[in-house]
This record gives C-alpha cells, structure tokens and sequence, in this order.
C-alpha cells in the first residue's frame, strides 16, 4: 500500500493554484491521515473516498481545495492498482455536484474506480499525467517535470 504524505498533497496543490497557499496544519494533516484505514487498510476506494471528502469538507487550503482533493484520490488509486474513470470534460460537473452534495463522494469513487496496472513513475509524473488527462492548467510547480 503507498499512501499520499502531507508534503505530497501540499506539492499537488501548490502544482494546482500556481504558488503555495496558506494552510491549516490540523487540518491538512487529519485529511490526509484519512487515508489510513485502521482495522481495514486493505480497502483502497475506501480509504480514497475518506481523504477525497475530509480534503473537500475541511478546506486545508486557502485555495484549491477541491481539484486539490480530487488530483490526490486519484493519485492515491494510482498508486494502488486503480483508475478512476473521469473524463476532462465531466469533471468539473462531477467535482461541482459532489460539492452541492447532489453526488456522494464515497459512491462517485466506488462506482467508478477500475483495476489498473500500478502506476509507474515519480509521484509528480503521476500528478501531471493526472493533470494533463483532466486539463488542467500545471503551474510553475511542474516546471522540469518530464
């Protein structure tokens, strides 16, 4: 199992909006901790879903929280062996109804996480790939990555 730390998640949304942004500490690092699965740290799109929403419910950042919250699941399922299917163009209607609470966050990474091969590369070729597949814009914190 590979886990997102609290500097990987402040890198993405850094590489997100463009420069670092101001953050609660507590709350960054609950999100992220979420991701651990105590009793059951074999369930990945659980333990995905948990940090997506405790990263969009407790808004660590000042901005980016959502696309940031979004990059890091996927990122996080990558690492572990599945893909989430979202295309670049239904993205921000599924980011904007999960948001409204229109579409449960859990559910929406249960029903669309597959198996996939394990992720090969850094955890920012990753990011980026993950970026460039939704279009969005890579900032400065991706400059040099290849």
């Amino acid at each position: 199992m590979r886990y997102l730390t609290v500097h990987d998640v402040i890198w993405i949304n850094t590489a997100i909006t463009g420069s670092p942004q101001r953050y609660h500490f507590d709350r960054l690092e609950n999100a992220v901790y979420s991701q651990y699965s105590y009793g059951d740290s074999r369930n990945v799109l659980t333990q995905a879903a948990r940090m997506f929403q405790r990263l969009v419910q407790d808004k660590p950042f000042a901005q980016g929280n959502e696309w940031t919250a979004l990059v890091a699941a996927i990122t996080f399922l990558r690492l572990n062996g599945y893909t989430l299917r979202l295309e670049a163009e239904e993205a921000q209607t599924a980011l904007d109804q999960m948001l409204q609470g229109r579409v449960d966050l859990r559910e929406f990474v249960l029903q669309r996480a597959q198996p996939q091969e394990n992720a090969e590369g850094s955890l920012r070729e990753i990011v980026t790939r993950i970026c460039q597949q939704l279009h969005l814009p890579m900032k400065a914190a991706l400059a040099g990555v290849h």
